[in-house]
């Protein structure tokens, strides 16, 4: 496993999924037990020292915010990611970052119906973290469904030849 530190990242080197757990949350607990996987949040690295990450509100937020003891984080990175993927890419991120609050607010009707297993329950306006990323890797060609957990994600990516680890942070 190769260790890395976020402030560290290049533009060169972006944009990248991240996959995140917070360890002492109870709230991240019951997500990885519910979806079977080890990552409760997905977020991407748009610009180097920021994740676009989606909380109560999907907005930008600093590298440093995740690098407590608390959280680890592991980073995907598309090997052959063409000029015109990245550029549609980052044109999306900021048109999604620049929305009104109401379409970047958190879908508490979407984690009811990942909750419930009813994954047609949820607002079509509106998405939470995997649902922004799974656009994302559609538009690099991944087969990811539509509503994906974050571990779905993961699982997505181990499996594509387009996509690598750039490493982990973890706080030693």
């Amino acid at each position: 496993m190769k260790i890395i530190s976020p402030v560290e990242i290049q533009e060169s080197d972006l944009p990248l999924i991240v996959l995140a757990d917070n360890l002492r949350s109870i709230f991240a607990w019951g997500i990885r037990q519910h979806t079977k996987g080890n990552y409760s949040h997905i977020m991407e690295m748009h610009r180097p020292g920021y994740f676009a990450s989606q909380g109560w509100m999907y907005k930008e937020v600093p590298v440093e915010i995740y690098m407590k003891g608390n959280y680890r984080l592991k980073f995907w990175k598309c090997k052959d990611l063409t000029a015109e993927e990245k550029d549609k890419w980052l044109v999306l991120t900021q048109k999604e970052l620049k929305a009104p609050w109401w379409k970047r607010r958190y879908d508490f009707l979407g984690i009811l119906g990942q909750a419930t297993f009813i994954r047609i329950i949820n607002n079509p306006f509106i998405k939470y973290c995997s649902e922004r990323i799974a656009i994302k890797m559609r538009l690099i060609k991944l087969p990811i469904k539509k509503q994906p957990t974050p571990s779905e994600c993961n699982f997505v990516m181990r499996n594509s030849e387009r996509m690598e680890v750039l490493g982990h942070y973890l706080l030693d």
